[in-house]
Order: structure tokens, then C-alpha cells, then sequence
């Protein structure tokens, strides 16, 4: 009795073994379990699942990459696998009809649309993951390419309230093409390129610095814009579209909660942060190949922002100062990243630098 116990706990300390041993510790790609899958599979959300065999070298060989590209997508497209050599796997493999390893599937809206077979077996690096699942977030942004196309716009759509973005980016920001992809249906969000900050001006706004991004909300019967005031992030957007979409709480109501919102950063999502910017640069340079050595470059303070279009996880523009309290001293100094008792002077040198 006793030999075939410890014989059926080594057994299933081998499947957790070979379960985890395709990531690092703190890897963004989240293991699933048949549970776990029904609940990956959001309905107006994009996500990614590598179907994978514990004893399949390919499947070894593309771990690595597969978990870069999970850091590149992050947060707007999660990153799931599912370990088919675990029994209690097996079923769901087959009812995703997975033949070979590994096979990886982009999700694009849940299990509402078919999911898309990555195909590039001969190319599994994590460029090519990433790019791939990144283009293919369904594209639901209304794009208005003129200034003089925004009040037409308005008009015709002014039966139902809409958001319109000015960004100073060349693309729509995948910020803005998972929240649309999110609220198709409930919501319409356009997009609209203001390059030098002149469409800003035409509008009545300041024209705003190299980063910065405005999101204007044309309510309901209305032609006219409230500008919104909060945090330019995923979660803080996604409260404040619901809360116009709720009806419960008016207009200036929701954006006075959304300006009050105070931005305190994660060492976590920091940290992310980091070696997002370190993998990027690798990737201006012409691949992934030699992430690791950017990496060490970017946390040793030596990076510098190649790109101008990012920042903080999940959020548009520059990083919100911290708001002044009535207990603050007038002359005070602006939130810096060192105002923060959990960050070091290091830590803000590097992320002023990659800010």
C-alpha cells in the first residue's frame, strides 16, 4: 500500500512538474484547466491559448517565445495554454480538435466568433506571435481622418452617445481597438490623428504636449463634446463608459469620479513596464533575438524611449501626476515617480527614461 502512495504522489507531482515547466515564475502566460477555459473566453475580448504537449520539443522551443510575445501583448490581449499531455486536459484538446503541437489560437471575440489557427510553424518567434495576434483584434474604430469629418460625425450619430479619441499617434492605439471591440454594440468609438496638436486647437483645446491623448464624449442628442477627465487607462475608461452607459449617474456625475481617481503605481506593472521597453527596443533593432541583453541594458538606467508611444501597462499618454491635496503645501513639487515611499532614486531614473 505504501509504495504505490508514494508512487501515485510522485505521479502527480510529475504533472504539475510538466504543467509549469513551460513558463518562468513570472511569466504573463496564465496555465488553464477546463474551468478555467470557459472563463478565458470573455465575450467581447480578444485572447490567445498555445495548446501544448509536456513531451514535444517544438512545444519546449516555443515556450520561451510564446511567453516574450505574452509580455508584448499585455494587458490587451491575454495569454493562456493548456497543457494536453494533463488527463483532465485531454477532452477539452479534443474538442478544440488540436492534432499537433503546438497549435495556437487567437480568440478574437470569445467563443463568439471561430477562433484563428496560427499558422507559421516554421516561424515561431515571439515577433511573429506578436504581431500576429495583435493585428488581428477586430477593428470596430470609426476612423475620421479630417477635423472637418468630427461634427458630421456627431451629428449623424447623435442619437446614441460616442467617444471619439485624439491621439497623436500615427495608429489607432490597441488601448483604443480593445475598448471598442469591448463595447461593440453598446458603444461607438472613433479615433482621430492629431498629429501637431492642430485639430486640438480647432476644437477649442490646448494644442497639448508630445504624449498627450484626449478622449471627448458626445452625449446622447448632443453635438457637442465633454472632454474626459480621468486616468487614460483600461480599467479607469472602461468605469467611466460604463457609467454613461448605465444611465444612473449623469455625465459630469461620472467624469468628477473619474477625475478624483488617484493613479498609484504598481512596482508589479512597473516592472512589466521595464521589460516591455526593453523588448521593444529589441524589436526596433530587429527581432527578439537578443532580448535579454536589452533587458539588462534598460534596468541598468541605459535605455532611452525609441518609440513615444507608450508607457505605463494598459494606458495612453504620459503618466498622471499626483493630485494635490488640501493638506499640500501651494509650492509644493509635482508627483514624480520618487514621491512614491515604494520607489527608489534608481527606479525613477529608468523610468524617466523610458517615459
Amino acid at each position: 500500500m505504501f509504495p504505490r502512495l508514494v508512487l501515485l504522489c510522485f505521479a502527480l507531482q510529475s504533472s504539475l512538474l510538466l504543467t509549469n515547466a513551460f513558463f518562468t515564475d513570472d511569466s504573463l502566460v496564465k496555465m488553464l484547466t477546463p474551468e478555467s477555459f470557459k472563463g478565458a473566453l470573455e465575450p467581447n475580448a480578444t485572447s490567445m491559448i498555445a495548446f501544448v504537449s509536456s513531451s514535444n520539443s517544438d512545444c519546449q522551443n516555443m515556450a520561451p517565445e510564446y511567453e516574450k510575445a505574452a509580455l508584448g501583448l499585455y494587458p490587451f490581449v491575454p495569454s493562456y495554454a493548456v497543457n494536453c499531455d494533463d488527463e483532465g486536459n485531454k477532452d477539452m484538446c479534443r474538442e478544440q480538435n488540436v492534432e499537433t503541437f503546438p497549435t495556437t489560437k487567437l480568440f478574437p471575440r470569445g467563443n463568439t466568433e471561430p477562433p484563428v489557427v496560427f499558422e507559421g510553424s516554421s516561424d515561431r518567434s515571439a515577433s511573429s506571435y506578436f504581431y500576429w495576434a495583435s493585428r488581428r483584434i477586430p477593428s470596430h474604430v470609426t476612423k475620421l481622418y479630417r477635423v472637418e469629418e468630427i461634427q458630421p460625425w456627431a451629428e449623424k450619430t447623435k442619437e446614441d452617445a460616442v467617444v471619439l479619441l485624439l491621439t497623436k499617434e500615427k495608429k489607432v492605439p490597441m488601448l483604443w481597438k480593445v475598448l471598442a471591440n469591448q463595447y461593440l454594440g453598446r458603444l461607438e468609438l472613433a479615433s482621430h490623428r492629431d498629429r501637431r496638436g492642430k485639430s486640438s486647437v480647432a476644437l477649442g483645446m490646448e494644442k497639448g504636449e508630445k504624449k498627450d491623448a484626449k478622449v471627448l464624449v458626445y452625449p446622447a442628442g448632443s453635438t457637442e463634446y465633454v472632454r474626459y477627465e480621468g486616468i487614460m487607462k483600461m480599467d479607469s475608461l472602461s468605469n467611466f463608459f460604463e457609467a454613461i452607459l448605465d444611465g444612473s449617474v449623469d455625465l459630469k456625475t461620472a467624469n468628477d469620479k473619474a477625475n478624483a481617481e488617484e493613479f498609484t503605481p504598481d512596482e508589479k506593472e512597473l516592472e512589466i513596464e521595464r521589460k516591455q521597453e526593453a523588448q521593444r527596443i529589441a524589436l526596433a533593432h530587429g527581432g527578439l533575438t537578443d532580448f535579454i541583453d536589452f533587458e539588462k541594458a534598460i534596468k541598468a538606467g541605459h535605455g532611452a524611449d525609441y518609440h513615444d508611444i507608450h508607457g505605463y501597462p494598459g494606458m495612453m499618454g504620459e503618466t498622471p501626476k499626483k493630485k494635490k491635496s488640501e493638506d499640500d503645501d501651494m509650492e509644493g513639487e509635482e508627483f514624480s515617480p520618487s514621491n512614491d515611499d515604494s520607489m527608489t532614486e534608481e527606479n525613477t531614473h529608468r523610468i524617466s527614461d523610458e517615459l
